[in-house]
């Protein structure tokens, strides 16, 4: 016994107890010798008899019968192959160049067709303060385009060419009908040409996201846009590229991404429906129709105490539009606005920064009328204004 097994006890170190054998009989082992003799002799039979009717079965069936093997063919492709391949022949590559001089590159979007002229959508910062522009078609074509207009706040900019090829504009879906979890595509040219009609999938993460941005780069939001949110993945190149929904429509322009070490999957489109609207008018006017005050002016909420000392800006009042100066035969200055006053309420709503008085700025046409409340040496009083 094994001092080791666990079932150890002192006891098994005793002699076991001696039994005693009744003495075996030779007929009972004679008879046990015939049976077992019998059994195998059965078994044998048996086994041969199954062997003969396998061997013959498999035999004749071989013989009988001629295998035929047969290719099989796995089409991998699907209705979303092929609305993939139809939205990289509309979408387009945009180079900019300033003096002569690459200065950056982005995608653009084939929007409308008439003959051998083609209108291309992309985005204003795409463009923007380029000399000349280049759009690189999918079958390799380099096109000279002529800037249409561009809107800042829209971020859409319309180019035109002419083209001795055959080309085809997307066809427009509609974003409002767009939901959260809806499969989208964005097709593009991240980090550059050589990398053009490149697609990434997602889904919608949010039909209608606000989010504010920095125009003019002062580390100050200062606008407000409507923005669709996907977790499609979009790197610097996709902007002024196409998002797409399952059935092909553009649904929007890829324009924006939180970049971030801590921030993954958050990408942002513009509207189709918004973006129509502005090409529209820039298409017919070359330009898009704002609202314009004729003042310059500064958020007193962006600036400590310190720094309206130096810049020697006088005002009791802590948050509101300070207005530096007013432009001659503008709208501010037929209203009676001047220099020194500071606007604190937009239609009765109160003013806190330079991007709430943009955002219900533009939420208006030229010619509207509105009401301004201004501190004045530290009297407030209304003013109507009738925009230009």
């Amino acid at each position: 016994m094994d001092k080791n097994n666990q079932n150890y006890y002192d006891d098994d170190f005793l002699e076991p107890p001696i039994r005693q054998k009744k003495p075996k009989k030779r007929f009972h082992i004679s008879l046990f010798k015939v049976v077992v003799i019998i059994l195998l002799v059965i078994s044998l039979a048996c086994n041969g008899v199954l062997m003969y009717m396998v061997f013959f079965n498999t035999t004749s069936t071989s013989s009988s019968s001629s295998a035929t093997v047969a290719q099989v063919n796995y089409d991998v492709t699907s209705d979303l192959t092929a609305v993939v391949a139809q939205a990289q022949e509309s979408t387009v590559g945009v180079l900019t160049y300033e003096n002569d001089t690459s200065s950056g590159s982005g995608s653009g979007v084939i929007y409308k067709v008439d003959g051998s002229t083609v209108y291309v959508i992309t985005n204003h910062h795409v463009i923007e303060d380029a000399t000349k522009i280049e759009v690189v078609y999918s079958n390799g074509e380099y096109i000279t385009a002529e800037l249409v207009g561009s809107d800042e706040y829209g971020d859409i900019a319309v180019l035109k060419m002419t083209v001795d090829f055959t080309v085809t504009a997307f066809d427009i879906g509609d974003s409002s009908l767009l939901e959260a979890g809806e499969t989208v595509l964005a097709i593009g040219s991240p980090l550059g040409i050589e990398y053009a009609g490149t697609v990434t999938q997602g889904i919608v993460s949010s039909p209608l996201r606000t989010i504010s941005v920095d125009l003019n780069s002062d580390g100050s939001e200062d606008w407000d846009m409507n923005v669709i949110q996907t977790d499609a993945a979009i790197n610097p190149g996709n902007s002024g590229g196409a998002l797409i929904n399952a059935a092909g429509e553009l649904v929007g322009i890829t324009s924006m991404k939180y970049s971030s070490e801590d921030v993954e999957g958050m990408g942002f489109a513009l509207p189709i429906n918004d973006v129509v609207e502005l090409a529209d008018e820039i298409m017919e006017t070359g330009s898009v129709s704002r609202p314009v005050l004729g003042i310059s002016g500064i958020s007193l909420s962006d600036y400590s105490s310190y720094e309206l000392y130096m810049y020697r800006i006088t005002t009791d009042v802590s948050q509101g539009i300070y207005i530096a100066s007013v432009q001659s035969g503008s709208a501010a200055e037929n209203a009676g606005l001047q220099s020194g006053d500071v606007i604190t309420a937009f239609d009765g709503t109160e003013i806190t920064s330079y991007k709430d008085f943009l955002t219900m700025l533009y939420a208006k046409d030229p010619g509207d009328q509105i009401t301004l409340t201004i501190n004045r040496n530290g009297n407030s009083m209304n003013v109507s204004v009738t925009l230009g």
